[in-house]
């Protein structure tokens, strides 16, 4: 228990560093928000085209363990490009350059984590916990610290990767893996091509739509809610505070989630969670200080139930032998196709209504596209219902 907590902490603890505070940064760099939008960019893509080859590559070799103790340490050896980072170009490469190898961290971290907590009978929602607190508990203290040295940004995450690859070096052998004399291979079962090779399931397209439109409002709220607080008169501090207060919502939906899934299933806290990401959008579009943070609070059903839901329907729906690639795949459309649409349309939207209105537009974007899964959910049990009555 005590080294998948560990493991869970530290990646989340890098992520508090780097995520939050990166639009903020590029802006006092001089970015504009269209420059930032295309830089921010670079992420989505490597989740599409990069990580899932880490995934995969993973999974054909049966190292997973291996392969993201290198990744930890490449990520590490990049991220201080960033402190070269003044001009539009140079920040496009570090950001590409470190993305290559961060993004793949968190879907073949969270593979061997499920995987051996599952093992233990341990409920991977408590391990889960663990990088919450460790999350919010790092943006505070970087908020301030960035505050009075911007630089130190780029020390902080090398030395947070060093130390969280020490700790997936301690993480459980996964037990297809451990097998002497087994080739991966040997022990996986495919039925096809695409989506048929990865999940035994159809119902996965309803998954990942209801994942891809609430992570868009999600992707465009973290890409710019740091830089409508520059904006708005304020500084590192605030996104510090703003991010912490949205972490720790998450302590309490954790706890109940297994027994949420278990009652309503994760597709309708799916449904219900993409409803309550436009209404985080809004709030957020006022502008004004306390409603932003009560925003914050609604990070518990408008990301974690998300995150949750999805990581969890996907470890249970998973052929054996592809559990990498399956989490990839989540990777791809919540950081990745999400993602590029939130950054690039974002981006154009802030510089030519202003971000405040962005955030309302992005409200109602989230709000039509749940509507759109929701009629393409009717469809797809209308022919699952013909299907078994034949």
């Amino acid at each position: 228990m005590r080294t998948l907590l560990l493991a869970n902490i530290f990646y989340w603890a890098c992520a508090g560093v780097f995520t939050p505070f990166l639009s903020s940064y590029f802006t006092r760099q001089g970015l504009d928000a269209s420059q930032i939008g295309i830089v921010f960019t670079m992420v989505p893509l490597c989740s599409i085209f990069v990580q899932p080859l880490w995934s995969a590559f993973a999974d054909r070799i049966g190292g997973r363990k291996i392969v993201l103790v290198c990744l930890c340490l490449a990520a590490a050896a990049v991220a201080p490009l960033f402190n070269f980072s003044s001009t539009f170009i140079a920040a496009l490469l570090a950001t590409l350059a470190f993305s290559a190898f961060f993004q793949a961290l968190l879907p073949v971290c969270d593979s061997l984590v499920i995987e051996a907590a599952a093992r233990g009978g341990l409920e991977f929602s408590r391990i889960r916990m663990g990088g919450t607190i460790g999350y919010a508990v790092v943006v505070v203290v970087a908020g301030y610290a960035l505050e009075a040295w911007p630089s130190v940004q780029f020390v902080m995450v090398p030395v947070i990767l060093l130390v969280f690859a020490m700790r997936c070096a301690r993480l459980p052998q996964p037990w297809k893996e451990a097998r002497p004399g087994v080739r991966p291979s040997e022990t996986r079962k495919t039925r096809g091509h695409g989506f048929r090779s990865i999940f035994t399931t159809d119902e996965i397209v309803i998954v990942l739509s209801f994942v891809f439109v609430s992570s868009v409002g999600l992707g465009f709220h973290g890409s710019f809610l740091g830089r409508y607080c520059i904006e708005l008169g304020n500084g590192q501090d605030l996104v510090g505070i703003l991010s912490a207060v949205s972490a720790m919502s998450e302590i309490p939906i954790l706890i109940v989630s297994d027994r949420l899934i278990c009652h309503i299933g994760e597709v309708h806290l799916l449904l219900f969670s993409c409803f309550a990401m436009a209404l985080r959008l809004l709030l957020v579009s006022t502008g004004i200080v306390p409603v932003m943070i009560a925003a914050q609070l609604l990070q518990s059903v408008s990301y974690m139930t998300v995150y949750y839901s999805a990581v969890t329907y996907i470890a249970k729906h998973t052929l054996p032998g592809a559990q990498a690639r399956g989490q990839s795949v989540l990777v791809m459309v919540q950081a990745g196709f999400a993602t590029v649409i939130a950054n690039l349309i974002g981006g154009f939207l802030c510089d030519a209504f202003g971000t405040g209105v962005s955030f309302v537009i992005f409200a109602g974007i989230t709000t039509a596209g749940t509507f759109v899964v929701i009629a393409l959910m009717g469809v797809h049990r209308k022919k699952a219902l013909a299907r078994t009555s034949r």
